[in-house]
């Protein structure tokens, strides 16, 4: 059934790449236009037509973003427009539930067509991904703990301070740049808000998407200076194989035309709530 969402168990074990030496072409049919043509013709998108379904990598951990409902079934912002894509393409969504830092390996093997998962394009990551124009907008704020004895930002960067962040996030790189006195603890999501909570780390650097329904369940905690929270805003994009020029054209006109229209805003006040809208995709 078309648009039916197919997904998979977590991905326990990635493939181990072996480098492989390109031979060069030396003119005649082998020269470089038999090149660029091979490449549209074998490109990924015609793959993913002709096999009839999208295979998307993601971390369903991060309510409402993306999480597994109370039903058992993969929901969110990020399923939802997956599932619009998969609509519009003609074929099943099958979805590969990861922690985090499977992601990129996981992409480098050629395990899914795509990444849904919110990732900056650090100039580290691309170096080995492609990226889309944005389609989530993100605050990144600093969480406390409420004994720490932080009041302030510039406080954090301290030898004497523990911080936490996910493990090979925008909001680690973004700790070690900011803080890089603090000593940083990187470790998967729900680990690493508990370690604050706790009082065995001082703050971490999170989305506010995410820091405020944990502040409210968690007192020993708070956001810190409220009024003027925010220590990045930041955009996050697809990723997608290096080299896949068709499928990356797809993919931008496809966010182009639903981020004129609006829709991506829609379903971002749907699911996570007010937003001040995404840059164009040109």
């Amino acid at each position: 059934m078309k648009g039916r969402i197919k997904w998979l168990v977590p991905v326990l074990a990635l493939v181990m790449l072996a480098g492989a030496c390109a031979s060069e072409d030396e003119g005649g049919d082998g020269g470089p236009t038999a090149a660029a043509q091979a490449a549209v013709e074998g490109n990924l998108l015609d793959q993913i037509k002709d096999r009839g379904t999208l295979h998307v990598g993601m971390v369903l951990q991060f309510p409402p973003q993306m999480y597994i409902d109370d039903a058992g079934n993969p929901a969110g912002y990020d399923v939802d427009l997956m599932n619009m894509l998969a609509e519009d393409l003609g074929v099943t969504l099958e979805i590969s539930n990861l922690e985090f830092d499977a992601m990129i390996p996981g992409l480098i093997a050629n395990q899914f067509d795509m990444v849904s998962v919110g990732l900056v394009g650090r100039p580290a990551r691309l170096e080995q991904l492609w990226f889309t124009c944005p389609y989530v907008p993100y605050r990144q704020v600093v969480v406390v703990n409420n004994d720490s004895g932080i009041n302030d930002i510039s406080e954090l960067n301290s030898s004497g301070v523990t911080m936490t962040a996910l493990i090979g996030s925008t909001a680690a790189s973004l700790t070690e740049t900011r803080f890089p006195n603090a000593e940083l603890v990187e470790l998967d999501q729900a680990p690493a808000l508990l370690e604050v909570a706790s009082g065995r780390a001082d703050a971490i650097v999170i989305e506010e998407y995410l820091a405020l329904p944990f502040v409210a369940e968690n007192p020993s905690t708070s956001v810190l200076n409220p009024n003027a929270p925010f220590v990045a805003e930041e955009y996050g994009a697809w990723a997608l194989p290096r080299g896949e020029v068709v499928w990356l054209e797809y993919l931008n006109g496809w966010l182009a035309y639903y981020i004129s229209r609006g829709t991506l805003d829609e379903v971002y006040e749907r699911h996570i709530g007010p937003t001040e809208g995404l840059p164009a995709c040109n």
